[in-house]
């Protein structure tokens, strides 16, 4: 009923882990980044409550993330066929676990952002895994189920994490009576508990994991590229204008809080868990749906959902409107687990790990500067001027989306048969 096996159910099980371990810290990583580059309580105007180093730290490391996690999209497509999937996943967490050790040994701002590239650089090293796991051993019906229950292994993590860091953190505020030293202090905590949970997550695969052969080398990116139907190269432009819209505003909404809100790191904290939970209650009804009446809808809203966050934050007033927006923040996942399904089905079945890889990996690379954009408009034209920048960002790609991706009529298993493609704009058939 839930499209699992024994090798989807120990990726998922690596997914939760270590993806717990991301969640305990990295929400409030550019709190961190501000607690160590000094208070912004001073600053006035458009830059209140936000130090202007810590804003282009923030802006500088997301830039060099997405650069980042651009290479490990493309570099764990080819690493996932050359090594297997048991392979690569060690691999991926050996990186991990050693981007937390070098958080612990020094976590002075610049030695943190590089061991938080490493940290975050599981996910998009295991995106491929994932893909060719369920593409090769789940039924094309069973599909958007499949992508269903990986995106609840995602989203438990990012409920559960950053309610835990919010207390904790808040609580070591209270303790040393500084927002600063208490954010240091309980971060490099938590990252102690990631470090371990890293540690088991690797065992888990070392024990368990099948091993298979892994298959021959495939084509190089620029052939990979050209198998791409007109479809899946309009989904992407679509995502580009709307990944824009999130990454100019995704490593800032911590700041926004704390700073220009005046809201505690508990609040933060439940605000994301109010977000991961609405994303979840949506995974598994609309997994199921899917088979019903396709796959399009529901990615559709998810493209005017990415538009309406900024806005809604933006205009949201303290307390019950910020829930609000949150929620709105999480409906944006309501269509991801039709929307990879659908990435899935269009991708060639003998290059989809290169495939998958590469299509994150150009979706990264072509957003990766967003974020130093962002922190120019905040600290120029103030964080609303942001928020609308987003907004407008996010509508140009529902607008896309609606005009060029649309399809006439497809299911999961008119997907997962390769029978859609693009034929002329708003039409698949």
């Amino acid at each position: 009923m839930l499209a699992l096996n024994r090798t989807v159910g120990v990726v998922l099980i690596s997914v939760l882990f270590f993806g717990l371990g991301e969640q305990l810290w990295n929400p409030f990583f550019p709190a961190y980044l501000q607690a160590k580059l000094g208070p912004g309580a001073a600053n006035h105007g458009a830059m209140a409550g936000v130090n202007i180093a810590a804003l282009f730290a923030v802006g500088i490391y997301a830039c060099l993330r997405n650069l980042f996690e651009a290479f490990c999209y493309v570099g764990g497509g080819q690493l996932t066929v050359r090594l297997g999937d048991r392979g690569s996943l060690i691999v991926f967490g050996v990186l991990t676990i050693g981007g937390y050790a070098l958080f612990l040994v020094d976590g002075g701002p610049v030695v943190a952002i590089v061991a938080t590239l490493l940290i975050v650089g599981w996910e998009p090293l295991s995106v491929p895994v994932t893909f060719t796991t369920v593409g090769a051993t789940v039924t094309t019906s069973s599909q958007g189920m499949a992508f269903a229950v990986q995106s609840i292994q995602k989203r438990l993590p990012k409920i559960v994490g950053p309610l835990v860091a919010g207390f904790v953190l808040a609580a070591a505020a209270a303790h040393y009576g500084s927002r600063e030293i208490g954010h240091v202090v309980g971060m490099r905590g938590l990252v102690g508990v990631s470090l371990l949970l890293g540690v088991l997550s690797l065992a888990i695969q070392l024990r368990w994991m099948p091993h298979q052969a892994p298959a021959p080398p495939g084509p190089g990116a620029r052939a990979v590229l050209r198998q791409f139907p007109s479809a899946l190269r309009r989904l992407l432009l679509a995502e580009v204008f709307t990944r824009w819209c999130d990454w100019l505003v995704r490593e800032f909404v911590v700041l926004y809080l704390l700073g220009t809100r005046g809201v505690d790191a508990a609040t933060v904290g439940l605000l994301f868990a109010l977000q991961n939970v609405t994303a979840l209650l949506t995974y598994l009804p609309v997994g199921r749906m899917t088979a019903v009446v396709g796959l399009q809808p529901f990615i559709g809203l998810t493209f005017v959902f990415f538009a309406l966050f900024p806005l809604s934050l933006t205009v949201a007033p303290d307390g019950w409107g910020l829930a609000i927006a949150f929620v709105v923040y999480g409906l944006r996942e309501i269509g991801e687990p039709a929307r990879k399904a659908l990435i899935t089905s269009l991708v060639p079945r003998e290059v989809r790990a290169q495939g998958v890889g590469l299509y994150w990996g150009i979706r990264s690379l072509a957003v990766c500067w967003a974020s130093l954009l962002g922190a120019l408009v905040w600290a120029f034209f103030g964080p609303s001027a942001l928020l609308y920048l987003a907004f407008a960002f996010g509508s140009a790609g529902a607008a896309v989306y609606y005009a060029l991706v649309r399809e006439r009529r497809a299911t999961a298993g008119d997907a997962g048969a390769g029978t859609a493609r693009l034929t002329r704009p708003g039409r698949l058939s």
